[in-house]
């Protein structure tokens, strides 16, 4: 996934990650980080998302490079998707 321009992760903390998650979803944000871009979706606030690491060194790699140099949109209100349908 490193050697795509855009990677898109949609619904980023519907579930937690166990330590084969961890491992992978740090592989792929240490392999774009700073190199290529990466969004992420959420309906979680950033806040919570430590808590969906079940390893705090992962959780702290991981969101580390995930928001450091982010440029976070928040769109409040109702879900849209129940509009369109």
């Amino acid at each position: 996934m490193a050697g795509y321009d855009l990677l898109v992760i949609d619904d980023f903390g519907l579930m937690d990650l166990n330590l084969d998650k961890c491992r992978d979803l740090f592989e792929i944000i240490e392999a774009r980080d700073c190199r290529k871009s990466t969004v992420i979706i959420s309906q979680m606030p950033v806040a919570n998302w430590y808590q969906l690491f079940g390893d705090n060194t992962y959780a702290d790699a991981c969101l580390s490079r995930m928001t450091s140099k982010a440029y976070r949109l928040d769109f409040p209100g109702r879900d849209r998707r129940v509009e369109s349908k």
